[in-house]
């Protein structure tokens, strides 16, 4: 079955540090129509299944954590990503600015993986040791200045650097943050309206999992996305541009590599109303977004359910995730074996970054 379902949870775009959806979420199913259907009687319940409608009831809750602990949750059938999104902001200013005062020196962040690093560093002196709110300041400066890209508000954020820079002691990390002004207008020029949003990253990775899983190309049926929507051209025009070679190549460095070209087949925006398999996604996606952004109050109880589940028992689950240990070791990135996918791409195709 080549046919992969997707749904997210926590989505709030670009305002990538809003207080109550701290955690995004991106379910991906395989379930076939007999499988969906055995799913389907586990909620008996009359038109769509829906998370949200779901566990706003005793009895609703104990059909999702049912589900939950059921043998479909395994991952022969799941592959989900999640995202802590504080950390991706500051892993979008090391993208963004850091790696391109890097790259114009001539250094490779993404070798060792260099960039989780630094991405770590900055979220932990930020929350840690730094004067916090300052820092998280600095952070909505930094989407502010993504999101309007005007003269003001890239004023401001330098001016919030300049300020957090003068106030620590480790320098050298916000330092390349401070040199990046020079290259902002290179910068901003590529950015547009999803660029620091993280779904359409985390489902290339999913996609490309899922692929690797099974083998063959996925066909994609995606509940209705406007960031999907937008990056759909590019996934077709890579079909167009790249002509069918009968392997495919391994660009990224030692265990994070992604093949290229994408495996996908398809991609079809569809109601969840018409899709059970969608109906499964949202329910895995909710879940585990609930469970990370309602962890304390009056829910408490069912996300700490939610978390002692098999859900969260997944193997194959990926993450974006701050961690204290940020070795190469760690990362599993101690080779430096692979190619820079961005110079790759570049080099290769440079046809394709005209428009």
């Amino acid at each position: 079955m080549n046919k992969i379902y997707f749904d997210e949870a926590g989505n709030t775009g670009q305002d990538m540090l809003n207080k109550d959806q701290k955690v995004f979420v991106l379910a991906s199913v395989n379930y076939d129509a007999t499988a969906q259907n055995e799913i389907k009687s586990l909620f008996n319940v009359d038109g769509e299944i829906h998370f949200k409608q779901l566990k706003n009831s005793g009895n609703g809750r104990r059909k999702i954590l049912n589900f939950l602990n059921s043998p479909w949750i395994k991952e022969d059938h799941i592959i989900l990503y999640y995202a802590n999104k504080e950390f991706a902001t500051c892993g979008q200013i090391v993208n963004l600015l850091i790696e391109t005062v890097f790259h114009h020196n001539g250094y490779d962040l993404y070798l060792h993986g260099r960039h989780i690093a630094y991405t770590n560093w900055i979220f932990y002196f930020g929350n840690f040791y730094w004067n916090k709110h300052l820092f998280n300041i600095f952070l909505e400066a930094f989407v502010a200045m993504i999101r309007n890209k005007d003269t003001l508000s890239i004023n401001n954020f330098y001016t919030i650097t300049k300020e957090l820079y003068n106030q620590i002691d480790e320098k050298e990390i916000l330092e390349p943050v401070l040199k990046s002004k020079n290259h902002i207008d290179e910068v901003l020029s590529a950015v547009d309206q999803f660029s620091i949003d993280v779904t359409f990253s985390t489902f290339l990775v999913l996609c490309d999992k899922w692929a690797k899983q099974i083998g063959n190309t996925i066909d994609v049926r995606f509940d209705q996305s406007k960031q999907i929507e937008h990056y759909n051209r590019y996934i077709e025009k890579t079909l167009e541009l790249i002509p069918k070679t009968e392997k495919t190549i391994e660009i990224g460095y030692d265990n994070r590599t992604m093949s290229f070209p994408h495996q996908i087949s398809s991609v079809e925006l569809v109601n969840s109303q018409d899709e059970m398999g969608v109906q499964c996604a949202d329910l895995i996606a909710s879940s585990l977004a609930f469970a990370y952004n309602n962890e304390e109050g009056r829910m408490e109880k069912f996300s700490k359910q939610i978390k002692e589940s098999k859900l969260f028992q997944l193997s194959n689950a990926q993450s974006l995730w701050p961690t204290d240990d940020v070795s190469p070791e760690a990362l599993g990135m101690e080779k430096g074996e692979g190619v820079n996918p961005l110079d790759f791409l570049v080099r290769n195709f440079p046809q394709a970054f005209k428009d």
